[in-house]
């Protein structure tokens, strides 16, 4: 995209997909019925994981917080907090809420968005790194040692 109307509109586009399909996702889950006590602990572990990592996250990142994957004007690159084990918290925690979500409450609707989310999130997540990085020359070394989503065990 070549325009800054062009980067906008697609930054929105993607915003607008990811709360659809949180809202197919919420939708999509059957209350739970049938499932065992177990199970639905282990998605309620999951949910208060992923929204401790949700809070952390968008605190860190303070008025760097913005929900489209072009940073903020004036932005600095965060590498404290959460941001010293994966570069996209948020997005982990969106998919771990996701995650837990559908484990707990079951149903089709909510896994298949689930795994449609974590795409919409890897392409919205390699359209934020490219724009890190031509704004922040240090994203390179961040990247190489950082994981997107999980953290990369032994390279540090």
């Amino acid at each position: 995209m070549s325009t800054a109307a062009g980067v906008m509109n697609r930054d929105r586009a993607l915003v607008a997909a990811q709360f659809a399909l949180l809202a197919v996702i919420l939708a999509g889950g059957r209350r739970g019925r049938g499932r065992p006590r177990s199970v639905r602990a282990a998605g309620s572990v999951l949910d208060a994981g992923g929204l401790g990592l949700l809070v952390w996250s968008g605190r860190t990142l303070g008025r760097n917080l913005t929900p489209l994957p072009t940073p903020v004007a004036g932005s600095t690159l965060v590498q404290r907090g959460p941001y010293r084990f994966v570069r996209h918290p948020i997005y982990t925690a969106l998919l771990v809420l996701a995650g837990g979500w559908s484990v707990a409450r079951g149903g089709w609707t909510s896994a298949a968005g689930t795994l449609l989310l974590a795409g919409l999130l890897r392409h919205k997540a390699g359209i934020e790194d490219a724009a890190l990085a031509a704004r922040h020359p240090e994203h390179a070394a961040y990247r190489a040692r950082t994981g997107a989503f999980l953290p990369r065990i032994g390279r540090r």
